[in-house]
């Protein structure tokens, strides 16, 4: 497996957000200096109290590559739900715009029609 020293600096380069990357760049600076992970995580305020509890309990039973795991399905899970949700408000919101499309076409059609009909003759 990768070191978590090295798993830390490829995170930092991976991600897009500076401000995040720099978080992940002090984390691992505070690791090099003897800090345990879970320690530089809670005082960062991109992670949630779950993921800090879930790797300071990985740290302390020697078992942080199961409860990264369990971590990355909890989060696997919640993108999912959360695509699923979007998924499903997606079909009405297109519904309502195409509505929205039709009827401003038949209004355009419709008005001129309206307005010859309405010429005294």
């Amino acid at each position: 497996g990768v070191q978590i020293l090295e798993s830390f600096r490829i995170i930092a380069n991976a991600i897009g957000n500076k401000a995040v990357s720099r978080e992940f760049d002090r984390i691992r600076e505070q690791i090099e200096k003897g800090s345990s992970i879970s320690g530089p995580l809670k005082a960062a305020k991109y992670f949630t109290p779950m993921v800090v509890n879930m790797i300071a309990i990985g740290e302390k039973t020697e078992k942080l590559d199961e409860m990264l795991s369990d971590v990355a399905q909890h989060y696997d899970a919640e993108v999912e739900y959360a695509m699923k949700t979007l998924s499903e408000y997606i079909g009405p919101v297109l519904t309502i715009c195409m509505a929205a499309i039709v009827g401003f076409f038949a209004l355009a059609i419709m008005m001129p029609m309206w307005d010859l009909a309405q010429i005294p003759k």
